[in-house]
């Protein structure tokens, strides 16, 4: 299995590791594709997330404090069921199809919450491809977490959060040099 996730709790630094690492393996040459959902912060107060497709960064909102008048709400934040479903699919898709490295940003309670985004998640752990993901440390979805079963596993601390950075690079792209040369040969 081609699989790394990134896990832990909130603000130990997921998302940094995630960032880097992509840059990382882009360097290599490599092509990386997906999904990265920042937090938007308005005079130092969070209002809510984006959604970024990794190949040609179009954005959209994945969820905010007032922009949706209705849609799912995960604490004070509604959910942008169709502009972030549509664009987090159609970068997954995207990724499975073109990218060397599938990399997800994060499986969380947001994304999964959108049925079109949740699907796409699971084409791309279901995919034989290399894959990158942060998931949220008390995700439960039975059938995403059957799917990342064999996946190498990290879990984020601030303690470990800067030696573990270049463990999963070279964790990423080692999988990456293997699905290559495992697809040539097929």
């Amino acid at each position: 299995m081609y699989q790394v996730i990134i896990t832990g709790r909130p603000g130990v630094g997921k998302t940094t590791i995630f960032l880097y690492v992509i840059n990382e393996v882009k360097k290599q040459g490599y092509t990386v594709g997906g999904i990265v959902c920042p937090e938007v912060r308005e005079r130092g107060y969070r209002i809510g997330f984006l959604i970024i497709d990794l190949m040609d960064s179009t954005r959209d909102w994945l969820a905010h404090k007032k922009l949706f008048k209705s849609g799912p709400r995960i604490g004070r934040y509604i959910v942008n069921v169709k502009g972030a479903g549509e664009l987090g699919s159609k970068a997954i898709a995207k990724a499975i199809e073109r990218a060397d490295l599938i990399a997800i940003d994060e499986v969380g309670p947001m994304e999964l919450l959108i049925p079109k985004l949740k699907s796409a998640i699971i084409e791309a752990f279901k995919s034989n491809k290399p894959l990158l993901a942060v998931v949220h440390w008390r995700m439960n979805d039975q059938r995403i977490l059957s799917l990342m079963k064999n996946a190498e596993k990290y879990y984020v601390t601030e303690s470990n959060r800067n030696t573990l950075r270049n463990s999963i690079r070279n964790k990423v792209i080692e999988i990456i040099k293997l699905w290559k040369q495992y697809d040539k040969g097929n």
